[in-house]
Order: C-alpha cells, then sequence, then structure tokens
C-alpha cells in the first residue's frame, strides 16, 4: 500500500501474496523438498531454486525483472570487485552509483521524470535488496564476510523468498548459517512456537489490521464532521493515536508471519520487534522498533559517521554533541528512506529531531543530576508512565507525514483550531500514558507469571484460544471472500 501523497514507481504485481494461504503452500513444499536430503548442496539447491521462483511470480515478462537483475549485477560486480581491490575513492563511487540507482528504481523525486523508465516493473522487495547489496558491498570491502560471495550463495541471499518483500533485514552470516552450515533446529517445540507465530501473525494482518485501518478513517472522517470542541478533540485522538497501532499490528503480525514460515524451511530470521511502545524514550523506541532496520543504519552509518568526527573534533567535551548530530543525520535518512516525496523529506527531519533531542535531553539531566540521581529518576513510576506517553505521542505525531498530505494536515489543524490542538496534545499524551503503564504492567506480570500457571492448563488454554483465532481468520478470509491482506511496508 503506498501512502496517498507518495508517487510509486510503475511496478508489476506479484501472483503470489505475502502473506497468504498460497504463500504458506509455496514454502510448504519447498519446506518438504528441501528435508529430502541431509547434504548442504541439496538444501542449498532448493533454496536458491525457491527464491528465483518465488522472484518470477512477481513479473510476467523479462523486461519486468530487468531493473531489478541489473541492480542486483551492479551489487554483486562491486562485492566481488572488492573482495580483491581496495580502493578508497573507487569504492565511495560505487557505493553513491548504487544508492543513486536505487533512488532512480524508485522514482525519488529529485530525479527529473524523463530519467525514468515508463514500463511496469519490479520494485517490491527492492529496499530490502538494497539494504544487503549495500552490506555486501561494505563489508566485502572491509573484509568482514565470512566467506567468498558465490554468484549463488549471492542471489539465494538478496533474494531469499521468506523475507524478500518487507524484510527482516537478515546479514549475510546469519543467513548462510541457518540456509546450509547449521540449519535451526526443528523439535516439537519449535514446530509449536512456529505454528504460534504464524496464526497469530495472519490473525493481526488478516483480521485486527483491516479493524484499525477502518477505525482510523472514520476517525479522519468524523474530524470533518464534529461539531463541538469536545468531539473535535475525540477525534484528534484517535486521527492521532490509532494510525501507529494499526502500522504495528501490521508490520508485526507480517513479522510474526514471516519468521514462523521460515522456522519450518529450518532458516532463523532475526526479531523486528520488542513492545515498542513501552518504550521510556525515542532512542529506545528505536532499539524496540523495525529493529533490523535501525540496527543496519547505525552499523552502517551512525557508527562509521561518529567514529570520523570522533578523530576529527577529539575533544572529549564535543563527544557527546557530536553523537547528538549523528544520531539526527542518521534518522533523518531513515525517514527519507520511507518514500519520495517531500513529506517523507520532513518525516526525516521529525525522526532526526526525535532521536536527537532525546540525547540532548539525557547529556543535560546527567550533568544536572548527575548519573546515579538521573537513573534514580528514570527508575521513578510516574516519571517513566509520562516518558512512555510522551514518546508514543511524538511517533504518533511525526506518523501524520507517514500517511496523510500536506493539505490533509491543514485541514486537521483548521478543523482543530488552538484549542482542539492543545486539547488534542493533552488528552493523547494523558492516555497514551496511562494505557502504556497498563500495558507494562501486564507484560511484566506475564513475564515473571507464577510456575503454577504454565504446565498443562496453559496448554489447554492456548490450543483453545489458537483454535478461536484460526476459525475466526477462515472465516473473515475464506467465508466472507476477504481480498489479500495489505502490508504497508510492502510499498518500501
Amino acid at each position: 500500500m503506498y501512502a496517498p501523497h507518495e508517487r510509486p514507481p510503475p511496478s508489476a504485481e506479484p501472483l503470489v501474496n505475502v502473506p497468504s494461504y498460497e504463500f504458506l503452500a509455496f514454502a510448504a513444499v519447498v519446506a518438504i523438498l528441501a528435508s529430502l536430503s541431509a547434504r548442504p548442496g541439496w538444501r542449498r539447491a532448493i533454496m536458491l531454486t525457491a527464491n528465483v521462483g518465488f522472484l518470477l511470480t512477481f513479473s510476467h515478462t523479462a523486461a519486468q525483472l530487468a531493473p531489478l537483475v541489473g541492480f542486483l549485477a551492479l551489487g554483486y560486480g562491486s562485492a566481488k570487485f572488492f573482495e580483491r581491490y581496495k580502493n578508497r575513492a573507487l569504492f565511495a563511487v560505487l557505493v553513491v552509483v548504487i544508492v543513486l540507482a536505487f533512488c532512480w528504481l524508485k522514482h525519488y523525486t529529485f530525479i527529473p521524470d524523463s530519467a525514468f523508465l515508463s514500463f511496469p516493473y519490479v520494485t517490491i522487495g527492492l529496499s530490502y535488496v538494497f539494504f544487503r547489496v549495500l552490506h555486501l558491498v561494505i563489508d566485502a570491502y572491509q573484509d568482514a564476510l565470512p566467506e567468498p560471495i558465490s554468484l549463488a550463495g549471492y542471489v539465494s541471499y538478496t533474494l531469499n523468498f521468506t523475507c524478500l518483500v518487507s524484510g527482516p533485514i537478515q546479514l549475510f552470516a546469519d543467513y548462510r548459517r541457518t540456509e546450509s552450515v547449521q540449519p535451526a533446529s526443528l523439535s516439537l517445540t519449535d514446530v509449536g512456537a512456529a505454528l504460534d507465530r504464524i496464526v497469530v501473525g495472519y490473525f493481526k494482518v488478516a483480521v485486527l489490521s483491516p479493524v484499525l485501518w477502518t477505525a482510523h478513517a472514520y476517525s479522519v472522517s468524523g474530524l470533518s464532521d464534529a461539531s463541538d470542541l469536545i468531539g473535535r478533540v475525540l477525534c484528534g485522538v484517535f486521527v492521532l493515536t490509532v494510525y501507529p497501532v494499526y502500522l504495528y499490528i501490521n508490520f508485526s503480525g507480517y513479522t510474526d508471519f514471516v519468521i514462523g514460515t521460515a522456522r519450518f524451511l529450518r532458516l532463523e530470521l532475526p526479531e523486528n520487534f520488542n513492545h515498542p511502545f513501552v518504550s521510556e524514550g525515542f532512542i529506545e523506541f528505536w532499539g524496540r522498533w523495525h529493529m533490523t532496520l535501525s540496527n543496519w543504519w547505525k552499523t552502517y552509518v551512525y557508527g562509521p559517521l561518529f567514529m570520523a568526527l570522533i578523530r576529527r573534533f577529539p575533544s572529549p567535551h564535543v563527544q557527546p554533541l557530536l553523537g547528538v548530530v549523528v544520531y539526527f543525520v542518521t534518522f533523518f535518512f531513515v525517514g527519507v528512506w520511507h518514500g519520495q516525496t517531500s513529506m517523507f523529506l520532513f518525516l526525516g527531519v521529525l525522526l532526526g529531531l526525535g532521536v536527537s533531542v532525546n540525547k540532548l535531553y539525557q547529556i543535560e539531566m546527567t550533568q544536572r543530576l548527575g548519573r546515579a540521581r538521573y537513573r534514580s529518576l528514570c527508575r521513578d513510576r510516574w516519571y517513566s508512565t509520562l516518558s512512555r506517553g510522551v514518546t508514543f505521542s511524538y511517533f504518533a505525531f511525526a506518523s501524520l507525514w507517514f500517511w496523510s498530505t500536506w493539505s490533509q494536515l491543514g485541514s486537521f489543524i483548521i478543523r482543530l483550531g488552538p484549542l482542539g490542538l492543545a486539547g488534542t496534545v493533552a488528552v493523547t499524551v494523558a492516555c497514551s500514558a496511562l494505557a502504556l503503564a497498563a500495558f507494562k504492567v501486564t507484560l511484566d506480570w506475564y513475564a515473571n507469571k507464577p510456575a503454577p500457571l504454565a504446565p498443562a492448563p496453559s496448554l489447554y488454554m492456548r490450543t483453545a484460544w489458537y483454535a478461536a483465532i484460526v476459525v475466526l481468520v477462515l472465516s473473515v478470509t475464506v467465508v466472507l471472500s476477504a481480498p489479500a491482506p495489505t502490508i504497508v511496508y510492502k510499498a518500501f
């Protein structure tokens, strides 16, 4: 799904959606074939065939695949070159070329329209292929890869069908380890856990996501119809808060689904979420939200840029401020990666401000109170509750630039008015703080629940619960002929 203000490139539609029953059937066939022999070569051949075969379902003609194949060839040639030759200037040039090629294929608006290809071509998964390709090129230049890159290994890694569409972003060494060197275990416990992830993930995407999206759409239209101040404030709160929850349910549901599916192939994909809405600061939030994305940017942008600035400005008094600057730059690019228009430029500014101001605040509070007193303050229940509310509210505010347009934002501001805006912010912070405090208490209880709740009764209840979810999902998707679930991050 593309944001309404985004200008997508002409893209070929896939014949197999993720998640879907067809995708599960495809993965099941691959898992059975891969298990027919314990030889690593057989497993690698099956995975390579499956990955290429899955990509072919995205296209109807060779021309639709040609731009992506060209991009992959550019990455492979660059990585193989830097395995043997180390030239800093050429390395910088090729990295820039790869980035510009990505921007060109994704139709970024700073490139003239006349330069773009006019025919439909495959772009789904391109953003995640981009991260894998850059990772290989950079690590090849730094001699950080675990093994030389073969063409088959490169294709299989960059096109891994379990995480091609929307990630998560897995590093080459981790993929190769479970693909052929040491496949992940698949005990009865692992099978149960994988089924849990698939069922819950599909339920999130196919049932909960449409409900939340409908609620969000109603709140947007309701803001135009509300006449009194209280009604406008309540609609404003829903406009602000429902979409981030929808985005989390949608994307984490997809992630649950593909992680569970990959486990049956004895692949171990990295986790992408860790209860992000209980975060007590924007830096912590990005350590819990889309973790493979933020970790990639920290590894390949934040870390190198920070070290370069430290070498340039070695004073220990300046280093904390350098961290603030680098945080802003890194997360500005995180925002820009999400889309091609000015809305996403501003999203980048908001994300950069969120983490850099958070870091500045930490520096200032540490200097004023000292480390011990500041840590004690952070452990205070009311302080942490308020911090969660502020963090969630800021992310919800930044998310407005994720899905709306400049004209929509202008109409929201005019409709709410000064009092309505102030009321919306206050109610959003207060309600989210209280709701997330209750959620955190529930998480803590569940993580530390007493032993008597763990054995057989828990297993029985879980079986009944998942059976009910399966029936509900089948009712919605099959009986009601619901369309294939939409994954928001498929657009990126």
